[in-house]
């Protein structure tokens, strides 16, 4: 038996809590009808729970003294066609903190109760609205930060994801049906599949999952986007490359070597892509400064954590000893971006030297004061990060839960394939094809466990 109670009415403001031109308080339940008439006017005599459903009515909300609060519209949603696939009112009012809490206010002493974060669309999910898949992509849909991690959002709301993974379910479950079927009634003579069939349907699932795995980095880094963090020793041009890139005057500039002794973060979208933007420290092995040793560990932190690093030489300069010991000090799993900056002044840098050094890297040229190269460092950026394919059509995985149970339900199909040529009992074959098409089902919704949702929902704002 769930814990959740969908026979209560819940309510909470769906637009953000401030000044607005207008604000949304959203009622969701079976009393949502009565609780709403109890505090609105309308102009029509009508009650709300004799209108149609998708109607819009113009009216006023008054509290338990018959005092009138504001002139609001209330949209009317009958179940099962609302979001919830419950009873929905939304009542549009003029914008602000005091009117909105007045208002909520009555329609918690109405009946209702406040909603939790994601309890709508979790009701959406329990009522079969929505599967779980499509209901995780509703929070990356509202938090979506770039073009292309909308456009993946708005795929997987619309069920892209979720038919992939019913597709190998149904498959998962053709030949589970047919080994359980010959298990049962062996002398029925039912047609057993040749070992040549059964070989070409595990071959499939297994390159199926494979692929939808191999796009895990790819679907996150859409969802969530990237660091990108500018490293190089003081003075060669890193604040004036991260205004270059964010094309407005963000970090302090000077000739003088330590101007930045923080890093500073900005974001930035490039080629659809959200993109962290992070100007860091220089790197100096002499500095005895507290300040900029401080500084400079930062900066090693966020080289850490950074998807992509720029490495930036000064292009005016010789190449030194110290660009040398920084350079030895980056991960070199990193995806890395070596950048010679400040090309326009006469060069003395030995280009053949830098790419010894960068074991053949790309190299890249920049001027942050003539805007030259900055374009196509943006394209190299995103080429780097996304290894070359910026589509976002197909089926893509997004999230850690994804790859997870995908990775556990390829593990049990290739034993299951494994078993299966061992000319093991299908018993066992059967057994591991289970736990795979359990996987898949957990994926879309169709079992889950109460602590599955409280993650999944934990995400969620209050009001959706």
């Amino acid at each position: 038996m769930s814990k959740y109670n969908i026979d209560d009415t819940i309510a909470a403001l769906a637009t953000p809590v401030g000044e607005a031109s207008i604000s949304v308080i959203r009622v969701s339940g079976p009393e949502a009808f009565q609780i709403t008439e109890a505090i609105f006017v309308s102009k029509a005599p009508s009650k709300i729970s004799e209108l149609e459903s998708h109607t819009v009515h113009l009216g006023e909300v008054r509290d338990q003294n018959g005092r009138g609060i504001d002139q609001v519209l209330v949209t009317v949603f009958r179940a099962p066609n609302s979001y919830t696939g419950e009873d929905v009112v939304e009542i549009s009012c003029h914008g602000g903190y005091a009117i909105t809490r007045r208002i909520l206010e009555c329609v918690y002493r109405a009946g209702a109760r406040n909603a939790e974060p994601g309890e709508f669309t979790k009701r959406a999910f329990l009522s079969g609205k929505l599967d779980l898949t499509q209901a995780e992509a509703v929070v990356d849909l509202i938090r979506s930060k770039s073009e292309q991690s909308l456009q993946v959002a708005l795929n997987q709301l619309g069920g892209e994801l979720s038919r992939k993974f019913r597709a190998l379910r149904e498959e998962l479950m053709k030949m589970y049906a047919h080994m359980e079927g010959y298990l049962d009634f062996p002398e029925d003579d039912i047609e057993v599949y040749t070992d040549e069939e059964f070989r070409g349907r595990f071959i499939r699932l297994k390159a199926e999952l494979g692929q939808l795995l191999a796009g895990f980095r790819r679907g996150a880094l859409l969802r969530e986007g990237a660091a990108a963090v500018l490293v190089g020793r003081p003075n060669v041009g890193k604040s004036s490359l991260f205004n270059a890139l964010l094309a407005r005057e963000r970090a302090l500039v000077s000739e003088f070597p330590g101007t930045t002794r923080d890093h500073l973060e900005e974001a930035i979208e490039v080629g659809g892509i959200y993109i962290r933007l992070i100007d860091t420290a220089g790197l100096s092995h002499d500095s005895g400064n507290p300040l900029d040793r401080i500084g400079m560990e930062r900066t090693r932190e966020n080289i850490g954590s950074a998807e992509l690093i720029l490495f930036v030489v000064d292009g005016s300069e010789a190449l030194t000893d110290e660009d040398r010991k920084i350079f030895a000090e980056i991960p070199q799993e990193k995806r890395i971006l070596v950048v010679i900056n400040k090309t326009d002044l006469p060069s003395r840098l030995d280009v053949s030297k830098l790419k010894e050094l960068s074991r053949r890297k790309a190299v890249l040229r920049a001027s942050s004061r003539t805007g030259d190269g900055i374009r196509q460092l943006e394209a190299e950026m995103v080429d780097s990060l996304l290894e070359g394919r910026v589509s976002v059509e197909g089926e893509q995985i997004t999230r850690l839960r994804h790859k997870t149970a995908l990775e556990t339900a390829l593990a049990a199909i290739t034993q299951a394939e494994a078993a299966f040529y061992r000319k093991e009992s299908l018993e066992i074959v059967i057994l591991d094809i289970k736990t795979a098409v359990d996987q898949l089902r957990e994926l879309i919704g169709e079992i889950y466990s109460e602590d599955l949702l409280d993650v999944v929902f934990s995400e969620f704002c209050i009001g959706k």
